[in-house]
């Protein structure tokens, strides 16, 4: 492909405004006052979701440590039980 040039009209430094540039302004800054206001709330809102994800992580994390742990301990105490009752019935059969 060759490049295609077009010639255009050189660009003058002044621009035209229809409004008072004061009117224009008074029509603009409500408008970035409530994006501005409106960015703050949805950065609050993000940083709370992230922070309750994080703690439920954690929470389930500690729930499956917890688990772990009881079910260890179960199984040790049902064995335990378990081997004490063989013990008693060799015991008794002597």
């Amino acid at each position: 492909r060759s490049p295609t040039i077009t010639e255009t009209q050189p660009f003058e430094g002044t621009i035209v405004f229809e409004q008072d540039p004061n009117q224009i302004l008074d029509s603009l800054l409500p408008l970035y006052m409530n994006s501005q206001v409106l960015r703050a709330f949805q950065e609050s809102v993000a940083s709370e979701l992230a922070a309750r994800m994080n703690a439920m992580s954690s929470a389930s994390d500690n729930a499956k440590d917890l688990t772990k742990s009881l079910s260890l301990t179960y199984n040790r105490r049902r064995q335990a039980k378990i081997t004490g009752e063989l013990i008693e019935l060799v015991a008794g059969s002597n």
